[in-house]
């Protein structure tokens, strides 16, 4: 498979574990932003190199929405190219060897799917989507030194509990927050990106086209804002 040049920014996914980089010693990754901006791939790949590299013998975790969707929107991509690179589908490559096992994150009961293993590192893809209880409980079982989170996403509205609790505090769960726009994938030609950008209005387009996490068009109180109506404590 070719690949188009990657980014400034997609170099940093691919690259951010390997010794020599400055966000080495960061416990996640997390991507966000627009649809189509090559974040998903780059993560994918990043994460299966990193596993194959720094472990042996363990067990990681890839998960979606759903199997389905997770086969579709990741591995469909992701398995050519691995192959390509001389991966075998263990996955291996040289004398390492590491298990990759599927979840679905789909409802309050999936949380119960994934306890108990004990993971080096979870791929969460599409997190936004997952209930709080799966995503938690996969991260809990992250307890191998030197395990960590990868996250993706596309933007959901700014009350998110994944917005408030990874994306506010990036810096304090020590996460490399990369935020991605259709700009940061070079194999989006200039009339595809044209095309996207003329598609969708309003919401649709800061979420999609922009990437911000932003409240859906058409809402009740659209003149709601969180710095004029919100207050630490009620007036006397």
């Amino acid at each position: 498979m070719r690949f188009a040049p990657f980014s400034k920014k997609q170099l940093r996914v691919l690259t951010w574990w390997r010794p020599g980089s400055p966000d080495r010693q960061k416990d996640a990754i997390l991507c966000d932003g627009a649809v189509r901006s090559g974040k998903t791939l780059c993560l994918s790949l990043s994460f299966v190199m990193w596993a194959t590299h720094c472990f042996s013998g363990r067990d990681f975790a890839l998960c979606g929405k759903t199997i389905l969707s997770l086969q579709r929107n990741l591995l469909e991509p992701l398995l050519p190219i691995l192959r390509g690179m001389g991966y075998r589908l263990t996955v291996g490559l040289g004398r390492h060897e590491n298990r990759f096992y599927l979840f679905g994150g789909r409802d309050e009961g999936s949380a119960s799917l994934i306890q108990g293993v004990t993971l080096a590192g979870v791929l969460l893809d599409e997190v936004a989507l997952m209930p709080r209880s799966f995503v938690e409980q996969a991260l809990a079982r992250c307890s191998v030194p030197g395990s960590r989170y990868w996250f993706c996403c596309n933007p959901e509205h700014p009350f998110h509990w994944f917005y408030r609790e990874w994306i506010e505090k990036a810096r304090e769960k020590n996460c490399l927050y990369l935020h991605f726009t259709m700009r940061d994938n070079p194999s989006l030609t200039p009339a595809i990106r044209r095309r996207y950008e003329g598609l969708y209005s309003g919401s649709f387009y800061r979420r999609f086209v922009l990437g911000e996490w932003c409240a859906p068009s058409g809402a009740v109180y659209p003149m709601f804002s969180p710095q004029t109506h919100v207050v630490e404590h009620l007036p006397a």
